[in-house]
């Protein structure tokens, strides 16, 4: 075996691991829970905003000057609850993973997660307590959430497998003798999140969300949001999908935070303040890779499908071409990746690479001149064909981004698709003498 099988073979060992633990696991698993909630906020709030001119006084004329509220009372009550389903939906996943009734477990680390946050607000200097603040329970509190409930799901299944439960006779029923086993693991777990919130509020005039946000939220969600942050993110996704290994891993770590950029837009949005970086507003979402730098599937292999259906001079990829542009239109393009094939396929290192780079920059800098505005809440369908996807979430200019990404990936990835295709092309000609 040689040196570099070797390293792909430990490297391949060491993320799969990674990959596999039950934290990784509970927490990819764990967010998509929230996904629904982005996704039916995201209807509301598009046509609260839909990317038409007069749009605002077309509506105005048909339902009123109130027509927004009941659009943006469901948008903000879906986008501005995500850290309290996260918070559940994280600890529910690890003790289901643990084999352990789970419900108990979300809801006692929803439990720990209220602890935590702040739950006053001062309002024209008038301190006003006994509330939820929708700051903390959405974007703000993203960071929180997954630590509460990694935390929460581990301390609790780890209490229960070390048999620190009340036993019930057999005779009673499962329902409540799963809420009696809950009792010591979630005193336990609550008098832990007692005690931080105990330190944090009383000797340090703070919440463990607040210092959480400064010390870890904060600078991780403007390092996504920054161009080298960015490229590296989009640098990674290839390297992984390059070895073969599903760039899901690394989504389920920076998607929540990406995400929390949005609802920080949005929220600017809301209260009527224009979405420049100069404002506090995030250049790079979760709608910057979902729906740019991962635009018809990962490493943007659209250039490559196009040329294997219209120019291709094999037959094998001339076929893989055209059984593939459907696939590639809604953003799916494993058969491409596979098939032709990408992984591990090293020939193709440069485009895989340089053409998600570029797309990355395109994004940034369209972003950075005022040409596409910064994106808010507003989310659509992975699988929403690109161009269309842009003029929803940013109108014609965000459409002709994206119309720029697919140039850009035709151009880079042709020349390397030329020489792999006279490559194919010069094996079927000497088959065919050969029969």
């Amino acid at each position: 075996m040689s040196t570099f099988e070797k390293f792909r073979s430990k490297m391949e060992e060491v993320i799969a691991r990674f990959s596999s633990t039950t934290a990784i696991n509970a927490l990819k698993n764990g967010m998509l829970a929230t996904l629904p909630l982005t996704m039916l906020g995201s209807i509301f709030l598009l046509v609260a905003s839909f990317p038409i001119d007069n749009w605002s006084e077309i509506m105005t004329g048909l339902l009123g000057p109130n027509w927004k509220y009941p659009f943006t009372q469901v948008s903000s009550s879906t986008f501005d609850i995500i850290a309290l389903v996260a918070s559940f939906s994280i600890a529910y996943q690890y003790a289901r993973i643990k084999k352990i009734e789970p419900f108990a477990c979300g809801m006692i680390s929803l439990v720990n997660f209220l602890v935590l946050i702040p739950s006053v607000v001062v309002q024209d200097g008038v301190e006003v307590g006994s509330i939820i603040p929708k700051t903390w329970a959405g974007g703000s509190g993203m960071a929180t959430a997954i630590i509460v409930g990694l935390i929460t799901g581990w301390l609790y299944t780890a209490i229960l497998n070390k048999g620190w439960r009340i036993q019930m006779p057999a005779s009673v029923p499962e329902g409540v003798a799963n809420s009696f086993n809950a009792l010591i693991p979630g005193f336990l777990t609550i008098l832990m999140a007692f005690v931080v919130c105990a330190i944090f509020r009383i000797g340090l005039q703070t919440t463990l969300s607040e210092c959480i946000v400064a010390i870890l939220q904060i600078p991780l969600q403007s390092g996504l949001g920054s161009l080298p942050g960015y490229l590296l993110y989009t640098i990674l996704i290839s390297i992984f999908w390059m070895f073969g290994i599903h760039s899901s891993v690394l989504n389920s770590i920076a998607n929540p935070f990406l995400r929390a950029n949005g609802l920080a837009n949005q929220a600017l949005l809301d209260a009527g303040v224009a979405l420049t970086a100069s404002n506090g507003a995030y250049l790079i979402t979760f709608q910057s890779r979902s729906n740019f730098i991962t635009m018809t599937g990962a490493c943007i292999t659209v250039g490559l499908v196009l040329a294997m259906a219209f120019r291709a001079r094999s037959m094998r990829y001339k076929q893989l071409g055209k059984l593939a542009l459907i696939p590639t239109f809604f953003n799916v393009n494993e058969p491409v990746l596979f098939g032709f094939p990408i992984v591990l396929n090293f020939a193709m290192l440069i485009p895989v690479l340089l053409v998600p780079i570029c797309a990355a920059l395109t994004v940034y800098f369209a972003t950075a001149i005022g040409f596409m505005a910064p994106f808010g809440a507003i989310e659509v369908p992975w699988t929403t064909p690109p161009l269309i996807s842009g003029f929803i979430l940013g109108g014609w200019r965000a459409s002709v981004v994206q119309l720029l990404i697919i140039l850009e990936s035709c151009v880079i990835y042709y020349p390397f698709f030329k020489k792999q295709d006279a490559l194919a092309y010069q094996e079927e000609q000497e088959g065919a003498e050969e029969t």
